[in-house]
Parts: structure tokens; C-alpha cells; sequence
């Protein structure tokens, strides 16, 4: 079955930033070929480590964002490895990399340089700021991008300091705009058989993930913060909760579903509901728990003083009914309900996931290279005529050194003089 982009070969020359483009653009078929130094991408040995496997070949978060690649090492620091890293150019369609401005200029290896040797190239730019600008060679992490871009001002508590996101947000971000920018390349190139730079920023990609922020702008005029303090108000219904095997985070407050009325109605299924069907309990319930009184109520100490008992009676209820019940259960009945009950996800949970599981969507890959079988999360996208599919595993350090150097020209004395004078690993 034809692959939607097969025939399409990708250097994939970029740091961490840029890893996920080229697994998005391997996953639809592309030959990627990663591009890393002698001594390795340093992503190979963040934690966390595969047990048992020794490094550079155990980061798991390099095997997951580059699988499906072919790998070779290059020190494009020495005129050699230079010169091997410009033929390779001239043999592929696009070129992803994280070169800041002043690094490019001084290896030589801008657009302009790359380019020179393949005029219709895409050359895809990952960096923190990008190529222009009074911060384009700065340094960069991925925290820097999440806090440049005032994504980590909503993260956190108002009493405490903006925190980090977790799990490398803004280089996936980057990523993810990359690669939407490489495709609309691809799609000019086959019309014009023109190229040209796709130039990303990662602070500019966070900009725009701002969760409710911009809506609540637009909507309320009032600038989204960090999460409102309680003031001591135990709020029924919202939070995370405790479960039987695990937690549930519950929105049940306020309008949103069917609000508590509709969690009230859940546990009086199953007899837990205790007095919140009697009064004065369902007129409190049916004239305060709605969003504008919980709000002015949050604001007010006096006001929060006097519904202080009754809130927390019903806060008590509701945590004495969720943990008595699994969490797949409160899941499942309140989204029946529309109850706005969200089930806390363990690795194991996500594995054992029904939803999954039925869509087939964990696969199973042989990685003979590390003597291990990985189970590796199914595809970005789900294309029925061109689908996405797991070919190989990510490649060990210069494995495909000799196979991809052949195709340029390079022979075997060639390859191994190389190898000797630290070019290639």
C-alpha cells in the first residue's frame, strides 16, 4: 500500500527541538535519514533510561521521536564531514535542522549554503527564537520556550510561582508547527517545483497555546491566571478525588454538563447520594452550585463563611461516593450523564485502554539492535488510503552509516578511512 510521503527524503539534522517533525514525517513515509554528531544526539541519554540497555542506545524519549529513521554521525565541524553532509543535502528534498543563525554562519551551512547545492530545496529552521531578531542566537531549552512564550504564566497556582509543563511542550510544539509548515512546502514544490525556508520559532509556536486565554479574553475582557486560591471554601464537585483504584478529577460545579444536579443524580443510582435529595440540600443545590455564586461566593470571605457547612457536607458526600467506586466507572457513567468526570490515566491505564485496544492502536516492534521488543504508541493520524505505519526502530549510533554513505558515492576504504579520522562514528 502506497505511503503519502513516499518517494520524499528528509535529513533530519535537527537537536531535540526538531525530533518529532522527523518521526511525523517518517510515520507518513518519508525516508529520514537522522543526521547526529560522532558522539551522538544528546537526547540518547536523558532519562528516563531503557533497563538494561547500556547507553548511548537506552533514552527512551529517543527511541520513541526517532523511530522510523536512518541514522548516520557526521562531524560537520571537520571539512570533510562537511562536505559529506552538502552531498547528502543534494540528494534529499528537505532539510530539518536547529542551527542558530551565528552556528550556521560559522559551519557554513545557512540556507544560502544549502541552497547552493540544491536550488529547490525546503529547508525547515527549528530554534528557540528563530533566525531574525535581537534574541535569534540566544540559548535555548525547552523551559526557556515555555516561559518566553507566557505559556508557564498559566501553569500553577496564583499563591505560587508560574511552574513548568511537563514532558517537553514547547519542543513538541515547535515540531508539530514545523512539520505543518513542511507540508504546505511540499505542496508548493509539486505546483512550482520551488523551495524555500520554513522558519519556526519556539517561543511564536507557544504563543499560540495559551489554553482558554485568548477566549477569555475576547469573551470576558479579563486575563486568564493561575489557578484561583479557595480562600478555604471546599468547592463540591471540582478537583481531583480520591477513587477506589485510583483518582478521578471531577468539573461537576457550576453549568458545564449537567453540573452537581447531574452528579447528585449519579450516586443516588447507586444509594450514595445520602440527604443531598432532601432539603434544604436540593434547594441549595438547585440555587447555588451554578457557576455565579460559586464565583462571588470564592471572592467574598463573608459569603463563603456562610455556606462554609453546607459546601463542605456536600464536598464529604461526593468524596465518600467516589471512593467507594472504580474510576473506569465514574468515567464512563458520568459521560453517559454528562457528568464532567475525567479519568486519571496511569501508563498501565492508557495500555489497558478499551478505547485503544479496539482501534488497535499500540504496536509492537522487534528492536533486535537493543534485544528488546518495544510497544510503541499508534500514529498521529489515521489515513485510510496512505496509512502511517511503524517500519524499524530507532536506529543505533552510525548504524545506517555505510548503507546511506553508499548511496552518495562513498566506498568501503572511503568508509572506513572515515570512520578512523573521527568524521563518522
Amino acid at each position: 500500500m502506497a505511503m503519502a510521503l513516499e518517494g520524499v527524503r528528509v535529513l533530519d539534522a535537527s537537536g531535540p527541538i526538531g525530533h518529532y517533525a522527523g518521526r511525523m514525517l517518517a510515520d507518513l513515509g518519508a525516508d529520514v535519514i537522522k543526521v547526529e554528531p560522532p558522539d551522538g544526539d544528546p537526547a540518547r541519554r536523558w532519562a528516563p533510561l531503557l533497563p538494561d540497555v547500556a547507553e548511548p542506545e537506552s533514552g527512551l524519549q529517543f527511541l520513541l521521536l526517532n523511530a522510523n529513521k536512518r541514522g548516520v554521525t557526521l562531524d560537520v565541524t571537520q571539512p570533510r564531514g562537511r562536505e559529506l553532509y552538502l552531498e547528502l543535502v543534494k540528494s534529499a528534498d528537505i532539510v530539518i535542522d536547529s542551527l542558530q543563525l551565528a552556528e550556521a554562519t560559522e559551519l557554513r551551512l545557512t540556507s544560502d549554503d544549502l541552497t547552493a547545492v540544491k536550488p529547490d530545496l525546503i529547508h525547515c529552521s527549528i530554534t528557540g527564537f528563530g533566525l531574525t531578531g535581537p534574541y535569534a542566537n540566544w540559548a535555548y531549552s525547552d523551559i526557556v520556550g515555555c516561559a518566553m512564550s507566557g505559556t508557564m504564566q498559566l501553569a500553577g497556582v496564583q499563591e505560587g510561582p508560574p511552574e513548568q509543563l511537563p514532558d517537553m511542550q514547547g519542543f513538541h510544539s515547535a515540531s508539530i508547527q514545523a512539520t505543518a509548515g513542511i507540508m504546505g512546502a511540499l505542496i508548493y514544490h509539486q505546483a512550482t517545483g520551488e523551495g524555500q525556508v520554513v522558519e519556526v520559532s519556539m517561543q511564536e509556536a507557544m504563543s499560540i497555546s495559551q489554553e482558554t486565554a485568548m477566549m477569555q479574553a475576547d469573551i470576558l475582557g479579563t486575563n486568564r491566571e493561575r489557578g484561583v486560591p479557595m480562600r478555604g471554601l471546599d468547592i463540591p464537585g471540582l478537583g481531583l478525588h480520591e477513587a477506589a483504584d485510583g483518582h478521578v478529577v471531577l468539573v461537576a460545579s457550576g453549568l458545564a454538563g449537567s453540573g452537581f444536579p447531574g452528579l447528585v443524580g449519579l450516586m443516588a443510582e447507586t444509594g450514595d447520594a445520602q440527604d443531598l435529595t432532601e432539603e434544604p440540600y436540593t434547594t441549595f443545590i438547585a440555587e447555588k452550585m451554578n457557576t455565579n455564586f460559586l464565583m462571588v461566593a470564592l471572592a467574598d470571605p463573608e459569603q463563603a463563611a456562610e455556606v462554609q457547612d453546607v459546601m463542605s457536607h456536600l464536598d464529604q458526600v461526593v468524596r465518600d461516593f467516589c471512593r467507594k467506586q472504580p474510576k473506569l466507572y465514574l468515567y464512563e457513567e458520568g459521560q453517559k450523564r454528562r457528568v464532567l468526570v475525567g479519568m486519571v490515566s496511569t501508563p498501565q491505564d492508557i495500555l489497558n485502554s478499551p478505547q485503544l485496544e479496539g482501534r488497535n492502536w499500540f504496536t509492537d516492534l522487534e528492536d533486535s539492535g537493543r534485544g528488546v521488543t518495544l510497544r510503541y504508541p499508534g500514529p498521529q493520524w489515521q489515513l485510510a488510503a496512505t496509512p502511517s505505519t511503524l517500519r524499524r526502530p530507532a536506529p543505533l549510533l552510525g548504524e545506517h552509516n555505510n548503507e546511506v554513505l553508499a548511496e552518495i558515492g562513498i566506498d568501503q576504504t572511503t568508509l572506513s578511512a572515515l570512520a578512523s579520522e573521527g568524521v563518522t562514528a
